[in-house]
């Protein structure tokens, strides 16, 4: 766990990575970020985190997921953005930034949302190709402010999750029925991406492995999905899962595990990494000697953000009980489980 890996071209100290947690502290009538993100980033970046992957960014004002969100849609954008970066690049760490797009859950008044109760809007192919200019737009200024990867959200019922699966997609036409289909639109967001920042600069993608408990996405779906990505160049996969966390039972760890096996005997080489529950290092080790390239973590960097440094000098679990508190929209970067001493 504490040997170097690599993303592409991107060299990790260790394998560790912070998944990228929303922050809700962005300035919400422009998404521009504020003085709170240098403490968070800088101290996660003080933890010897492999590599940090900050909360996810809207690429497009109407792809704003919720309130407080930070965004890259805008070249205005890119001035704390570039702070954020020179920060965690100063502290000797890596940082990566999310793309994202809400999709159905967008809380922008340009988009209809369920969070709302508006009649959900089907996208035209114009809306659906400024999207994926969106996102290649958006990437390039992630590469403007200095951040060392770009990593597309397509999980979590976000839009290009929506698109990937049968039940939320029920088009007809060229982006819906197959799963070729159904994945154009987050290929179509990778080739774009990669156009914009070029062949030697590390993309990576979040995926849900499955939609389980949800139907769908299945674990067959996203092994076809994850394998085409491989094929086009990607450097390295984060596999997710549309359960949410907060209902899987505190002492369960690595729950995605088993769809990121079967996953990972369809992508070759490319690297990796693995989210959801894990909170043991002999666990980490294991699943690291077996077929995990990078080992990811959420709540566990809330609760301690020098984690990586505790298991360095012989810690063996993270103190993170899953009490699932951070969770609470504005509170999601700080534990507030009583007993907490280290922040």
């Amino acid at each position: 766990m504490f040997n170097p890996g690599n993303i592409g071209l991107l060299k990790l100290q260790n394998r560790f990575i912070r998944s990228a947690t929303a922050e809700f502290m962005a300035n919400d009538e422009n998404g521009t970020v504020t003085k709170e993100y240098h403490s968070l980033y800088l101290n996660l970046a003080l933890g010897d985190i492999g590599l940090i992957i900050q909360g996810h960014l809207y690429v497009m004002d109407e792809g704003k997921a919720h309130k407080h969100m930070a965004g890259i849609a805008h070249d205005a954008h890119i001035v704390g953005l570039r702070q954020i970066t020179k920060l965690v690049h100063e502290a000797g760490s890596l940082i990566a930034a999310q793309l994202n797009h809400g999709g159905a859950f967008s809380v922008s008044t340009k988009t209809a949302s369920p969070r709302e109760d508006k009649e959900i809007k089907v996208m035209s192919e114009e809306d659906i190709e400024n999207v994926v200019n969106g996102f290649g737009e958006a990437a390039l200024r992630a590469k403007k402010a200095g951040y060392d990867a770009i990593q597309i959200h397509s999980a979590h019922g976000y839009l290009l999750s929506q698109f990937l699966s049968n039940k939320t997609n029920k088009r007809t036409d060229s982006w819906g029925g197959s799963l070729e289909n159904r994945a154009h639109f987050l290929l179509s967001v990778y080739q774009e991406i990669r156009s914009a920042v070029g062949s030697n600069y590390p993309v990576l993608v979040k995926m849900n492995g499955s939609d389980d408990p949800l139907e769908g996405f299945t674990a067959g779906e996203g092994s076809k999905v994850a394998s085409w990505l491989a094929n086009e160049g990607l450097d390295a996969i984060e596999i997710s899962g549309m359960r949410s966390t907060r209902t899987v039972k505190p002492e369960r760890e690595a729950y995605f595990a088993p769809t990121a096996r079967i996953i990972k005997q369809h992508i070759g080489d490319m690297p990796l990494a693995l989210v959801g529950g894990l909170r043991s290092l002999a666990q980490m080790q294991e699943l690291r000697g077996e077929f995990v390239s990078f080992i990811s973590m959420c709540r566990p960097f809330i609760r301690e953000p020098n984690l990586v440094q505790k298991f360095k000098s012989g810690k063996k679990r993270s103190d993170c009980i899953s009490c699932n508190q951070c969770y609470k929209a504005r509170n999601i970067t700080k534990c507030f489980e009583k007993n907490n001493n280290d922040l």
